[in-house]
Protein backbone atom coordinates (compact mmCIF):
# COMPACT_ATOMS: atom_id res chain seq x y z
CA UNK A 1 0.00 0.00 0.00
CA UNK A 2 1.49 3.51 -0.88
CA UNK A 3 -0.24 6.84 0.56
CA UNK A 4 0.75 10.41 -1.21
CA UNK A 5 0.86 13.28 0.19
CA UNK A 6 0.91 16.76 -1.33
CA UNK A 7 2.29 20.05 0.21
CA UNK A 8 2.55 23.48 -1.18
CA UNK A 9 5.76 25.16 -0.68
CA UNK A 10 4.27 28.45 -0.29
CA UNK A 11 3.57 30.39 3.25
CA UNK A 12 0.28 31.68 4.12
CA UNK A 13 -0.59 33.75 7.51
CA UNK A 14 -2.40 31.74 10.10
CA UNK A 15 -5.64 31.74 9.84
CA UNK A 16 -8.17 32.43 12.58
CA UNK A 17 -10.07 29.30 14.15
CA UNK A 18 -14.03 28.93 14.03
CA UNK A 19 -14.71 26.41 16.75
CA UNK A 20 -17.74 25.34 15.71
CA UNK A 21 -20.12 24.01 18.58
CA UNK A 22 -17.27 23.98 21.24
CA UNK A 23 -17.82 25.51 24.42
CA UNK A 24 -17.99 28.99 25.24
CA UNK A 25 -15.01 28.58 28.18
CA UNK A 26 -12.91 26.66 25.50
CA UNK A 27 -13.59 29.42 22.64
CA UNK A 28 -12.77 32.19 24.53
CA UNK A 29 -9.77 30.22 26.25
CA UNK A 30 -8.68 29.33 22.25
CA UNK A 31 -9.27 32.93 21.26
CA UNK A 32 -7.11 34.56 23.75
CA UNK A 33 -4.29 32.37 23.28
CA UNK A 34 -4.61 33.24 19.67
CA UNK A 35 -5.00 36.69 19.76
CA UNK A 36 -1.60 37.21 22.14
CA UNK A 37 0.77 35.01 19.97
CA UNK A 38 -0.36 36.05 16.55
CA UNK A 39 2.66 38.25 15.17
CA UNK A 40 1.67 37.98 11.80
CA UNK A 41 -2.13 39.40 12.18
CA UNK A 42 -2.94 43.30 9.99
CA UNK A 43 -2.56 45.10 12.96
CA UNK A 44 0.71 43.70 14.18
CA UNK A 45 3.17 46.38 12.97
CA UNK A 46 6.79 45.62 11.64
CA UNK A 47 9.56 43.42 13.17
CA UNK A 48 12.47 41.86 12.91
CA UNK A 49 12.41 37.99 14.20
CA UNK A 50 15.81 36.46 14.26
CA UNK A 51 15.88 32.30 14.75
CA UNK A 52 18.51 30.26 15.60
CA UNK A 53 17.76 26.28 14.99
CA UNK A 54 19.07 23.34 14.49
CA UNK A 55 17.39 20.69 12.43
CA UNK A 56 17.65 16.78 12.13
CA UNK A 57 18.59 15.59 8.37
CA UNK A 58 21.34 12.84 8.71
CA UNK A 59 22.78 14.62 11.24
CA UNK A 60 21.84 17.20 13.30
CA UNK A 61 22.73 20.56 10.74
CA UNK A 62 22.82 24.19 12.46
CA UNK A 63 20.59 26.84 10.85
CA UNK A 64 19.62 30.89 11.57
CA UNK A 65 16.64 32.55 10.24
CA UNK A 66 16.00 36.26 9.52
CA UNK A 67 12.49 37.25 9.13
CA UNK A 68 11.61 41.16 8.39
CA UNK A 69 7.87 41.64 8.78
CA UNK A 70 5.23 44.31 7.77
CA UNK A 71 2.58 42.75 6.37
CA UNK A 72 1.14 38.97 5.02
CA UNK A 73 2.16 40.77 1.44
CA UNK A 74 5.24 42.72 2.42
CA UNK A 75 7.88 40.63 3.99
CA UNK A 76 11.80 39.39 3.36
CA UNK A 77 13.23 36.38 5.11
CA UNK A 78 16.77 35.10 4.31
CA UNK A 79 17.35 31.43 5.73
CA UNK A 80 20.76 29.11 6.09
CA UNK A 81 20.70 25.74 7.34
CA UNK A 82 24.51 24.31 6.63
CA UNK A 83 25.47 25.25 3.17
CA UNK A 84 22.45 26.03 1.97
CA UNK A 85 20.98 29.71 1.94
CA UNK A 86 18.00 31.13 1.08
CA UNK A 87 16.35 34.53 0.40
CA UNK A 88 12.39 34.84 -0.09
CA UNK A 89 10.67 38.09 -0.84
CA UNK A 90 6.82 38.92 -1.16
CA UNK A 91 6.17 42.23 -2.56
CA UNK A 92 2.49 42.01 -3.19
CA UNK A 93 1.35 38.97 -5.37
CA UNK A 94 4.97 38.22 -6.19
CA UNK A 95 7.26 35.64 -4.36
CA UNK A 96 11.03 35.76 -5.41
CA UNK A 97 13.05 33.12 -4.30
CA UNK A 98 16.76 33.29 -4.49
CA UNK A 99 18.74 30.17 -3.51
CA UNK A 100 22.33 28.26 -3.95
CA UNK A 101 20.62 24.85 -4.73
CA UNK A 102 18.04 23.67 -6.93
CA UNK A 103 15.39 23.14 -4.43
CA UNK A 104 14.17 24.22 -1.16
CA UNK A 105 14.78 21.62 1.64
CA UNK A 106 12.12 20.37 3.49
CA UNK A 107 13.72 21.15 6.85
CA UNK A 108 13.95 25.35 6.13
CA UNK A 109 10.38 25.12 4.77
CA UNK A 110 8.97 23.31 8.39
CA UNK A 111 11.41 26.04 10.19
CA UNK A 112 9.37 28.85 8.76
CA UNK A 113 6.38 26.56 9.31
CA UNK A 114 6.70 26.61 12.62
CA UNK A 115 6.56 30.33 13.20
CA UNK A 116 3.71 30.57 12.34
CA UNK A 117 2.20 29.38 16.16
CA UNK A 118 -1.65 28.98 14.27
CA UNK A 119 -1.51 27.44 11.43
CA UNK A 120 -4.75 25.58 11.29
CA UNK A 121 -7.68 25.20 8.73
CA UNK A 122 -10.10 27.60 9.54
CA UNK A 123 -12.58 25.09 10.54
CA UNK A 124 -12.08 23.03 13.66
CA UNK A 125 -14.47 21.67 16.08
CA UNK A 126 -13.70 21.41 19.69
CA UNK A 127 -14.71 17.35 20.53
CA UNK A 128 -14.00 17.14 24.26
CA UNK A 129 -11.28 19.03 26.59
CA UNK A 130 -9.36 18.31 29.91
CA UNK A 131 -8.02 19.40 32.59
CA UNK A 132 -4.84 18.76 34.32
CA UNK A 133 -2.13 20.00 36.83
CA UNK A 134 1.39 19.63 35.88
CA UNK A 135 4.29 21.08 37.73
CA UNK A 136 2.02 23.30 39.41
CA UNK A 137 0.30 24.78 36.68
CA UNK A 138 -3.58 24.15 35.34
CA UNK A 139 -3.54 22.68 31.74
CA UNK A 140 -6.50 22.78 29.56
CA UNK A 141 -6.03 20.17 26.34
CA UNK A 142 -8.21 20.53 23.90
CA UNK A 143 -9.11 17.53 21.25
CA UNK A 144 -9.86 19.70 17.76
CA UNK A 145 -11.19 17.95 14.44
CA UNK A 146 -10.59 19.17 11.26
CA UNK A 147 -14.35 19.21 10.01
CA UNK A 148 -12.81 19.17 6.09
CA UNK A 149 -12.40 15.64 4.73
CA UNK A 150 -9.39 13.68 5.72
CA UNK A 151 -8.28 16.52 8.21
CA UNK A 152 -6.05 15.54 11.30
CA UNK A 153 -7.43 15.82 14.92
CA UNK A 154 -5.00 17.65 17.35
CA UNK A 155 -4.41 18.02 20.47
CA UNK A 156 -4.04 21.50 21.84
CA UNK A 157 -2.70 22.14 25.45
CA UNK A 158 -2.58 25.33 27.05
CA UNK A 159 -2.05 27.28 30.13
CA UNK A 160 -5.33 28.33 31.78
CA UNK A 161 -3.87 31.04 33.68
CA UNK A 162 -1.58 32.73 31.26
CA UNK A 163 -3.09 31.49 27.67
CA UNK A 164 0.29 30.23 26.86
CA UNK A 165 0.23 27.56 24.20
CA UNK A 166 2.13 24.61 25.67
CA UNK A 167 1.80 22.10 22.98
CA UNK A 168 0.22 20.65 19.62
CA UNK A 169 0.03 17.23 18.67
CA UNK A 170 -1.89 14.93 16.02
CA UNK A 171 -1.50 12.00 14.23
CA UNK A 172 0.36 12.39 10.71
CA UNK A 173 -1.01 9.17 7.85
CA UNK A 174 -0.25 6.67 7.19
CA UNK A 175 1.38 6.11 10.63
CA UNK A 176 3.05 9.06 12.02
CA UNK A 177 2.92 11.63 15.26
CA UNK A 178 3.97 15.22 15.18
CA UNK A 179 4.48 17.56 17.90
CA UNK A 180 4.68 20.64 18.79
CA UNK A 181 6.35 22.62 21.70
CA UNK A 182 6.32 25.55 22.90
CA UNK A 183 8.09 27.37 25.74
CA UNK A 184 9.65 30.34 27.47
CA UNK A 185 7.42 32.83 26.50
CA UNK A 186 8.93 36.82 26.24
CA UNK A 187 6.84 40.01 25.70
CA UNK A 188 6.74 41.83 22.55
CA UNK A 189 4.10 44.86 21.81
CA UNK A 190 1.08 43.39 23.80
CA UNK A 191 1.93 39.57 22.37
CA UNK A 192 3.21 36.81 24.27
CA UNK A 193 5.86 34.68 21.83
CA UNK A 194 7.68 31.32 22.55
CA UNK A 195 11.34 32.21 22.75
CA UNK A 196 11.81 28.04 22.04
CA UNK A 197 9.43 25.72 19.46
CA UNK A 198 10.31 22.14 19.12
CA UNK A 199 9.36 19.95 16.69
CA UNK A 200 8.98 16.11 17.25
CA UNK A 201 8.38 13.35 14.43
CA UNK A 202 7.71 9.96 16.12
CA UNK A 203 8.97 11.16 19.24
CA UNK A 204 12.33 11.84 17.99
CA UNK A 205 13.40 15.74 18.02
CA UNK A 206 13.36 16.92 13.76
CA UNK A 207 13.52 20.65 15.02
CA UNK A 208 15.22 23.18 17.64
CA UNK A 209 13.99 26.62 17.76
CA UNK A 210 15.46 29.67 19.39
CA UNK A 211 14.43 32.94 19.29
CA UNK A 212 17.22 34.97 19.48
CA UNK A 213 15.51 38.88 19.27
CA UNK A 214 12.47 39.86 18.22
CA UNK A 215 12.44 43.82 17.88
CA UNK A 216 10.37 46.64 16.42
CA UNK A 217 12.09 47.38 13.05
CA UNK A 218 10.47 49.21 9.53
CA UNK A 219 11.10 47.04 6.59
CA UNK A 220 13.69 48.53 4.45
CA UNK A 221 12.19 49.08 0.79
CA UNK A 222 15.41 48.09 -0.74
CA UNK A 223 15.10 44.44 0.28
CA UNK A 224 11.83 44.29 -1.37
CA UNK A 225 13.88 44.79 -5.11
CA UNK A 226 13.66 41.33 -6.65
CA UNK A 227 17.80 40.09 -6.93
CA UNK A 228 18.73 39.06 -10.32
CA UNK A 229 17.68 35.71 -11.23
CA UNK A 230 15.29 35.32 -8.65
CA UNK A 231 12.75 32.97 -8.99
CA UNK A 232 9.19 34.72 -9.48
CA UNK A 233 6.05 33.18 -8.61
CA UNK A 234 2.42 35.09 -8.15
CA UNK A 235 0.55 34.57 -4.80
CA UNK A 236 -2.65 35.68 -4.55
CA UNK A 237 -4.92 36.22 -1.27
CA UNK A 238 -7.57 33.41 -2.35
CA UNK A 239 -4.93 31.59 -4.07
CA UNK A 240 -6.03 27.97 -4.33
CA UNK A 241 -3.68 25.24 -4.48
CA UNK A 242 -3.05 22.53 -7.54
CA UNK A 243 -5.55 19.57 -7.73
CA UNK A 244 -4.41 16.31 -8.53
CA UNK A 245 -5.79 15.31 -11.73
CA UNK A 246 -3.94 12.16 -12.79
CA UNK A 247 -1.66 10.94 -10.05
CA UNK A 248 -0.82 7.23 -10.50
CA UNK A 249 0.82 5.40 -7.55
CA UNK A 250 4.71 4.88 -8.13
CA UNK A 251 5.26 0.93 -8.25
CA UNK A 252 6.40 -1.12 -5.69
CA UNK A 253 9.60 -2.08 -6.33
CA UNK A 254 9.35 -6.29 -6.24
CA UNK A 255 12.61 -6.54 -4.32
CA UNK A 256 11.49 -4.38 -1.28
CA UNK A 257 8.07 -6.31 -1.40
CA UNK A 258 9.77 -8.82 -1.14
CA UNK A 259 11.81 -8.13 2.00
CA UNK A 260 9.07 -6.23 3.69
CA UNK A 261 10.84 -2.89 3.07
CA UNK A 262 8.87 0.47 3.87
CA UNK A 263 10.47 3.72 3.08
CA UNK A 264 8.85 7.61 2.62
CA UNK A 265 10.18 9.13 -1.06
CA UNK A 266 9.95 13.00 -0.63
CA UNK A 267 10.50 14.85 -4.25
CA UNK A 268 10.07 18.89 -4.97
CA UNK A 269 8.58 19.64 -8.03
CA UNK A 270 6.82 22.72 -10.17
CA UNK A 271 3.40 22.27 -11.59
CA UNK A 272 2.51 24.60 -14.39
CA UNK A 273 -0.19 26.53 -16.09
CA UNK A 274 -1.24 23.90 -18.14
CA UNK A 275 -0.77 21.06 -15.02
CA UNK A 276 1.85 19.44 -16.47
CA UNK A 277 4.63 19.02 -13.76
CA UNK A 278 8.60 20.02 -14.29
CA UNK A 279 11.59 20.22 -12.17
CA UNK A 280 11.36 17.04 -10.02
CA UNK A 281 14.11 16.94 -7.25
CA UNK A 282 14.30 14.21 -5.03
CA UNK A 283 14.74 16.02 -1.30
CA UNK A 284 14.31 12.91 0.94
CA UNK A 285 14.86 9.48 0.33
CA UNK A 286 14.23 5.96 1.24
CA UNK A 287 15.68 3.23 -0.85
CA UNK A 288 17.28 3.55 -4.08
CA UNK A 289 14.44 1.46 -5.59
CA UNK A 290 11.82 3.00 -4.05
CA UNK A 291 13.36 6.67 -5.21
CA UNK A 292 13.23 5.56 -9.27
CA UNK A 293 9.91 4.19 -9.42
CA UNK A 294 8.70 7.15 -7.38
CA UNK A 295 10.78 9.88 -10.05
CA UNK A 296 9.62 8.01 -12.79
CA UNK A 297 5.95 7.85 -11.92
CA UNK A 298 5.98 11.61 -11.39
CA UNK A 299 6.91 12.64 -14.27
CA UNK A 300 3.10 11.67 -15.57
CA UNK A 301 1.60 13.09 -13.04
CA UNK A 302 -1.51 16.09 -14.53
CA UNK A 303 -3.27 18.48 -11.88
CA UNK A 304 -5.65 21.28 -12.02
CA UNK A 305 -2.92 24.18 -11.70
CA UNK A 306 -2.84 26.53 -9.09
CA UNK A 307 -5.80 29.27 -9.34
CA UNK A 308 -5.31 33.07 -9.00
CA UNK A 309 -9.07 34.23 -9.40
CA UNK A 310 -9.47 32.96 -12.93
CA UNK A 311 -5.91 32.52 -14.06
CA UNK A 312 -3.76 29.91 -13.68
CA UNK A 313 -0.25 30.06 -11.85
CA UNK A 314 2.67 27.92 -11.86
CA UNK A 315 3.71 26.65 -7.88
CA UNK A 316 5.28 24.55 -5.75
CA UNK A 317 4.61 21.68 -4.07
CA UNK A 318 6.47 18.47 -2.03
CA UNK A 319 5.21 14.89 -2.92
CA UNK A 320 5.68 12.30 -0.14
CA UNK A 321 5.18 8.92 -1.24
CA UNK A 322 4.85 6.20 1.90
CA UNK A 323 5.45 2.75 0.81
CA UNK A 324 3.95 0.24 3.38
CA UNK A 325 2.95 -3.28 3.50
CA UNK A 326 -0.06 -4.00 5.16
Amino acid sequence: MMRIVLFSLFLVAATRLSLAGADPAAQQLLTAAERQTDLFSHDAGPFQLEVDFVAQIQVPTQGHLTYRWEASDRWWLKVRMGDFQQIEMKNGDRLYTSRNASFTPARTKEVQSLLYIWRNPDQLQVKKQKQRIERGMAITCLQVHNQTKGGAAHELCVNASSHEILSDEWKEEPDGNRRIEYSDYLEFRGHRYPRKIESFENGIKAITAQVVSLTTDPLDPALLVPLKGAIERRQCADMKPPVPVKTPDPRYPQSARDNRITGDTTVSMTVYTDGSVGDIYLIGSSTHSMDNATLETLKSWKFKPAMCGAEPVVTDIQVVVSFRLY
